[in-house]
């Protein structure tokens, strides 16, 4: 249904990849994975004709539609949000705005009315009188409220843009679905009715994701994008990550191989270099060794931090106490009432909750940067504690902006010793001159890097991490839940990530439009019994 011929693509001299050629077939989900940078928004955008390859040809069958989520979102605010979705069948949204138009037109004519009437018929084999309502429906499912659908877009939150751009890529069932980062702002519901309806999909899916639940949840067919090409591993992503182990162990063992065949050869030609009678011997050997130095196995673009979290000292066992706390914001919503806890030494607590219903608010009650309406909440007095705000907070302000990585992390520790400061980035992936880059000009995965190096110097007893995952890689989140998982001292954090919560957290704190729920347990326990799993 669509394929890819040659495709070559490079920006300046860094060559992204290199004469691809997929196939993609309908009823197979495709994860499009790789390191940040690698070329994986690019290659859809290739796909759907927004980028120009350097070579090579995308093919899409005649007749068939596409459907496409960005990561970004522009436009449209001043449009109703029901039209935004029904934008997504380009036919209907054409058909439908010429009726409009014609219908509008103030000396209607006799050819007008033939034309409307073709135009009425041809919107009606379409089913376009239909459209509105499953649009609607389609809404409603992604957690889009009613009562916003025949309003502006501009009058919604960035979350729930991002459902409505949603639903348009999905409503109209395209031939071909390329969805960008589709689970980002998702609440739980949301996600199960996306999963559901991907799996029940008939057409192509291409999906960039670095959500390894999800991945594994919908996928069919694994696309690596690494090495300077695309591989496709039949399989889920952990059935990609196994096969990529073995064939790692096997690209190891044959390049040890390689290195002692070239040894023996190299002592070979060192002993009888002198010796007239094994000249040519010596010489056919040293062709030998140019031939297998010569094959060189192309470095992986995924590179994984090694992170480390210490503690200081211990904490004792109460960490923090929430008595009868109430708050909400003025004219808000209620984000907690008459709410009663404890977090204890060890404990490993997630916040979860779909974007914009308080998970951030109540990290800043826990902390104290806002105080409860009502009731109190107490630190224990021998904690200490190291807080990642989300996308940094104040902590890249302006001020700080032409700060260089070495100086702006330097801020947060006592211990100045350049070597150790040195050795730690370099574990974060920044070595070399990479330290003396401003903060100002950082990508989003650069900065939360930066705030884990943060983290990691302070040795705090209780970490508090908003949304610790944003922006990483898969190599670098699977580093940074291997950390915490051998963490011993208090953690709690806010995430998205099904599997990382899955790993780390030992119980939960859901927030929904229902209210609040302390489950004291794991999150899987929480979706089973809750049915979301």
């Amino acid at each position: 249904m669509i394929a890819t011929d040659g495709i070559t693509m490079a920006f300046g001299q860094k060559i992204l990849f290199e004469n691809v050629s997929l196939k993609f077939v309908p009823g197979n989900c495709y994860g499009l994975i790789g390191a940040n940078g690698t070329g994986k928004s690019t290659y859809l955008k290739i796909l759907t004709g927004e980028l120009e390859p350097a070579t090579g040809r995308v093919m899409l069958e005649p007749g068939k539609r596409m459907g496409w989520l960005r990561q970004e979102i522009h436009g449209h605010d001043q449009e109703r949000v029901i039209d935004v979705v029904l934008r997504g069948h380009p036919d209907i949204w054409k058909l439908q705005h010429e009726i409009t138009v014609l219908s509008e037109k103030p000396d209607f004519s006799d050819a007008d009315g033939e034309r409307l009437s073709q135009l009425q018929e041809r919107f009606g084999e379409l089913d376009g009188y239909s459209q509105e309502t499953v649009a609607a429906e389609v809404l409603t499912d992604l957690g889009v409220p009613p009562e916003v659908h025949q309003g502006p877009m501009g009058s919604i939150d960035a979350a729930l843009k991002v459902r409505v751009m949603l639903a348009q890529a999905l409503f109209s069932k395209p031939d071909v679905l390329l969805l960008d980062e589709p689970t980002n702002n998702l609440d739980i519901p949301a996600m199960v009715w996306l999963e559901k309806f991907l799996a029940d999909y008939e057409g192509v899916i291409i999906v960039v994701s670095h959500d390894r639940h999800f991945l594994n949840r919908v996928t069919t067919h694994t696309c690596d994008v690494d090495y300077k090409t695309i591989r496709v591993f039949g399989g889920s992503y952990d059935v990609y990550q196994a096969q990529e182990a073995l064939a790692r162990a096997q690209r190891s063992k044959e390049g040890n191989r390689v290195e002692r065949q070239v040894l023996k050869l190299r002592k070979f030609v060192e002993r009888f270099k002198s010796n007239a009678a094994r000249s040519k011997q010596s010489t056919s050997r040293l062709k030998l060794i140019d031939q297998l130095s010569g094959q060189k196995v192309l470095p992986s673009s995924r590179v994984a931090p090694r992170l480390i979290f210490k503690q200081g000292r211990p904490s004792g066992q109460d960490v923090i106490k929430v008595e009868n706390a109430s708050f909400a914001w003025p004219g808000g919503p209620q984000i907690i009432s008459k709410f009663s806890t404890r977090i204890d030494r060890g404990d490993r607590l997630a916040i979860v909750g779909r974007n914009g219903i308080g998970k951030t608010t109540l990290i800043r009650l826990l902390l104290g940067e806002v105080s409860p309406d009502k009731g109190t909440i107490t630190w224990g007095q021998t904690t200490t504690r190291a807080y990642q705000p989300q996308e940094g907070g104040k902590l890249f302000a302006e001020a700080k902006r032409d700060l260089s990585i070495y100086d702006w992390v330097r801020q947060f520790t006592e211990n100045q010793d350049i070597n150790m400061i040195r050795a730690m980035l370099g574990r974060m992936l920044f070595s070399g001159d990479d330290v003396k880059k401003q903060v100002g000009v950082l990508s989003g995965g650069e900065k939360v890097r930066c705030l884990l190096s943060m983290i990691m110097l302070q040795e705090a007893n209780t970490l508090v991490l908003d949304e610790p995952t944003s922006h990483l890689d898969m190599e670098s989140i699977e580093a940074l839940q291997e950390a915490l998982e051998e963490y011993e001292g208090t953690l709690v954090f806010v995430s998205h990530d099904r599997e990382f919560i899955d790993a780390v957290a030992t119980r939960v704190i859901v927030l929904d439009e229902t209210g609040l729920t302390d489950w004291r347990g794991t999150y899987l326990a929480y979706r089973e019994a809750r049915e979301l799993e």
